[in-house]
């Protein structure tokens, strides 16, 4: 029964405080709420008014009570969870907190921060879950603790709110370091680099590359016409604003600038290829500007003298231009990787499209070094072979030469082959100055090369394995025709001689006897003769006499030869007609071996009173099929798969051991029909039968051509 309460005892608003009021408490081990000590009432009526989760543990058996705040944590379980023990309720929550309720039961206060547990609510949501407690306990006039007060609070989403302020920071620092790691490419770019941002082209970023171009001044967060003022009459500052307003590139080529190279000193000439490649933020907006290019000065003033020198020969301009031409054509077009490497330091100054593709791989060459391009070459020999063509003027010359390349950049070199030459260039005194680099890579061609030997050897192996098999399986025939065949013929011949009383009249358990030992030795000798049969196959060392035969009467001449096996066995035999003209080329005697064997098949899985047929057909016109049809146990699909297969026996445990081969009598037949240029195939269906048909290929007689 409920319990009857004062008017003011556990009064007030709230659905958990009607909840305790109304409850059975009489049930429960703490009895009616009048009967409970004062300090547990009281630790209630403070745990129900209380606006965070509270829950009061009364007695030792920690019985809920648990206010409207709790009751959120509680979910589903409410209200069944009110006025239950907690061990019993909530094993999990037990099995979590236990040490924790035993401490606060001896007397002491325990308060968890962000403790994490994991578990499944009973409302569907997954840990883990955080919560910030404390278990204070209830103590009566004497002392005594008859009860915990529990404070609960979730602070999930804190500790979650503080990881994730964790990975930002983390995610932060990474990110900073990386940015490091990309002004660290930036600054050492071998070509001029420099980050321009806002409408007045302010300096944020220039490599180590673009400092030297405008001698080392100090131009970072300063504007273009603050940090390098001569280049505003050139024109420069519009083409940035354009780019900037348009958000389409600036390309410029062998474009001349005045700078001032050193503090103070005059204004110098120089020539750029450039582009000004505009910024773009999140939302499209044009930010800044990328400057980015190379100093072509010595390029362009070289060139510009050639052409001083080409406008003085005259005579010879159209010449040169058109012999130029056809060179640079040739360089271009070479199938060979072709570069020119000058100076002592061997400096890329010309490189085919040939050569940067391979050995290349794409990466810049042009003004640097062999040893600055291709770190890798550092201690194969390349380089010192270079120096020793430069000193002494003598070329050099190498085939299918191992080259260890890091082509795609990751470090880890990898082996290529390439034919390769080193030709000195002089100039007009006769002194060396630059070297002529021709490479062609056969890696290919290698690999090709020893994947062809090793096949031949391979191949060699097989041959000579082959042969000398070819050569013991015939030795094998030879004795096994000898050896077994010979004296299993003698003990036929004996058992016959005795059989037909040569030795003296016989009883009748002797004769039986003999008939039992000739019978034994004819069945293995028949097996011996399909081990023998198929290994010939095997070898090749099988003759076939090939002549046109009718199909009808050869199918015809089977029956007595299969008729006392059918009757014996209380069977059906059925045998249909081919056309009078259907002719097949084959041999005959290999066709009886085939249809025999397919007969004897049938009638050994077929029970009495079923029906074996051999029938004919010509569909096609082109092939003449002859097909042997059984009502039998049939095969199932598993092992039709493999019927064909040598030494395979469909349900041999359902087959006398009298009647039992070696599986290969399908096996041969399947062969030698192939080696009539036909073939056979097998269908069948378990409990119904089974079905063999022989196809072999149609002669064309004259009397068939007129149909």
């Amino acid at each position: 029964m409920p319990s009857t309460l004062d008017g003011h005892l556990l009064a007030g608003p709230g659905e958990m405080r009607r909840s305790v009021r109304e409850y059975d408490w009489s049930n429960t081990p703490l009895g009616r709420i009048e009967a409970w000590p004062p300090a547990l009432r009281g630790a209630v009526d403070v745990a129900l008014g209380s606006g965070f989760p509270q829950i009061v543990l009364g007695g030792p058996e920690l019985i809920h009570i648990y206010n409207d705040a709790y009751r959120d944590l509680v979910g589903s379980d409410h209200p069944a969870a009110l006025g239950q023990p907690l061990r019993t309720f909530w094993p999990q929550l037990w099995e979590l907190n236990g040490p924790h309720f035993e401490r606060a039961w001896a007397g002491e206060t325990v308060f968890l921060q962000d403790a994490r547990y994991e578990f499944d609510r009973t409302d569907g949501g997954k840990g883990p879950w955080y919560y910030t407690s404390s278990y204070s306990p209830i103590r009566d006039e004497s002392g005594t603790v008859i009860g915990l007060l529990a404070t609960v609070v979730e602070t999930t989403a804190g500790v979650h709110t503080q990881e994730m302020q964790v990975d930002r920071e983390r995610l932060m620092r990474e990110l900073e370091v990386e940015r490091s790691r990309l002004e660290e490419v930036f600054r050492r770019a071998p070509t001029f680099l420099a980050i321009l941002r806002g409408r007045d082209h302010v300096f944020h970023l220039a490599n180590d590359a673009y400092h030297q171009l405008v001698g080392h001044r100090d131009i970072l967060r300063k504007r273009v016409v603050d940090a390098i003022p001569e280049v505003v009459e050139q024109g420069f500052v519009p083409l940035l604003d354009a780019v900037l307003d348009s958000g389409e590139p600036f390309i410029g080529r062998e474009l001349p600038i005045m700078l001032q190279r050193t503090p103070g000193a005059e204004l110098e000439q120089r020539f750029l290829d450039f582009v000004y490649q505009p910024l773009t933020d999140a939302d499209g907006t044009h930010v800044g500007i990328v400057a980015h290019g190379s100093d072509v000065t010595y390029q362009v003033l070289a060139r510009r003298a050639l052409e001083q020198a080409n406008l003085q020969l005259e005579e010879r301009a159209a010449e040169l231009r058109a012999s130029e031409q056809r060179l640079r054509d040739l360089f271009n077009q070479a199938p060979v990787a072709v570069a020119v490497l000058a100076g002592p330091e061997h400096v890329y100054t010309i490189a085919s499209p040939r050569y940067v593709e391979t050995p290349g791989s794409g990466r810049p060459l042009l003004g640097r070094s062999i040893a600055d391009a291709f770190p890798e070459l550092v201690g194969q020999g390349f380089i010192e072979t270079m120096d020793q063509v430069y000193r002494s003027g003598e070329p050099y010359f190498a085939n299918e030469r191992l080259v260890r390349l890091d082509r795609d950049g990751d470090g880890q070199t990898e082996d290529y082959y390439f034919n390769v030459g080193y030709q000195p260039l002089r100039d007009a005194e006769g002194e060396v100055y630059a070297i002529a680099s021709v490479a062609y890579e056969v890696t290919d061609q290698m690999r090709a090369r020893r994947e062809l030997e090793i096949a031949k050897q391979a191949a060699e192996e097989a041959r000579v394995e082959a042969v000398t098999a070819n050569q013991a399986k015939g030795a094998f025939l030879t004795m096994m025709s000898h050896e077994l065949r010979t004296p299993l013929n003698a003990v036929a011949g004996y058992s016959d001689l005795l059989l037909m009383g040569v030795r003296g009249a016989l009883t009748d358990g002797q004769r039986a006897d003999l008939e039992r030992i000739k019978r034994s030795g004819q069945y293995l000798l028949g097996l011996i003769n399909d081990v023998l049969n198929f290994a010939k196959l095997d070898a090749g060392q099988v003759d076939y006499r090939f002549e046109n035969v009718l199909a009808g009467p050869l199918m015809e001449g089977l029956e007595e030869l299969i008729r006392p096996q059918v009757d014996a066995k209380g069977l059906r035999y059925h045998h249909g007609t081919c056309g009078p003209d259907d002719t097949i080329r084959a041999d005959p005697e290999k066709v009886r071996q085939i249809l025999l064997n397919l007969l004897a098949n049938a009638v050994k899985f077929t029970d009495a009173g079923g029906e074996v047929s051999l029938l004919c057909s010509c569909e096609d016109g082109e092939t003449v099929r002859m097909t042997v049809r059984d009502t039998g146990r049939g095969i199932a699909p598993d092992q039709l798969i493999g019927v064909f297969d040598p030494f395979v026996q469909v349900d041999r445990h359902l087959t006398p051991m009298s009647q039992q081969g070696v599986g290969l009598g399908l096996a041969i037949s399947r062969d030698l029909a192939h080696g009539m240029g036909g073939t056979l195939e097998a269908k069948s269906t378990p409990g119904v039968g089974s079905e063999f048909t022989l196809t072999l290929p149609r002669v064309r007689t004259a009397t068939t051509a007129d149909r």
